[in-house]
């Protein structure tokens, strides 16, 4: 896995899991999930990988692409500490690493997803009327997510191919223009 493309654009939390399934990587997931604000405004992104030949770890790396700290489990507090002291924390501005970044619910467009072909559909006509850039960001990573889940199914793949189908006709038009 190369993480060289994240080097000086954030930090990494690299959790190496023997499966999807493991009670501790469930644990860990949920806890990134409920704190993903304070991650991201540490510039933290998760990021998953299997190897079933290793037990559950966490590595966190720092902006310049060593690895800061080593963990069985994760603990947020413990983890936030370690950063907040990290150099480059002082000087750092908050990214927006999510899609759903403005963590404001009045903004923040819901309900979109990539289970199936009606909630793709869904969520292409729920987008319709905002920007280009942003139509192209959200399909692309529902795309990205889609292919990329370790529990795709057929419906996912009915998924892909509405975003895959709505980015090759915005491709044409675009090269129309």
């Amino acid at each position: 896995m190369n993480l060289g493309k994240f080097k000086w654009k954030s930090r990494i939390l690299l959790i190496s899991t023997p499966n999807y399934k493991d009670k501790i990587y469930i644990e860990a997931k949920k806890i990134y999930q409920d704190k993903i604000k304070d991650f991201h405004k540490r510039y933290v992104k998760l990021i998953c990988k299997i190897n079933k030949n290793e037990k559950f770890s966490i590595n966190l790396i720092g902006f310049d692409g060593k690895s800061k700290k080593i963990m069985d489990k994760l603990n947020y507090k413990l983890m936030f500490k370690i950063i907040d002291k990290m150099p480059l924390s002082k000087k750092s501005r908050p990214i927006n690493l999510s899609l759903y970044s403005d963590y404001n619910p009045k903004t923040t467009t819901q309900g979109l997803g990539f289970k199936n072909k009606e909630k793709a559909l869904y969520t292409i006509k729920t987008i319709k009327n905002r920007s280009s850039k942003y139509q192209v960001n959200v399909i692309a990573t529902m795309l990205g997510r889609a292919k990329n889940h370790p529990n795709k199914t057929k419906d996912m793949e009915d998924a892909i191919k509405i975003f895959s189908d709505w980015m090759e006709k915005y491709k044409s038009k675009k090269s129309e223009n």
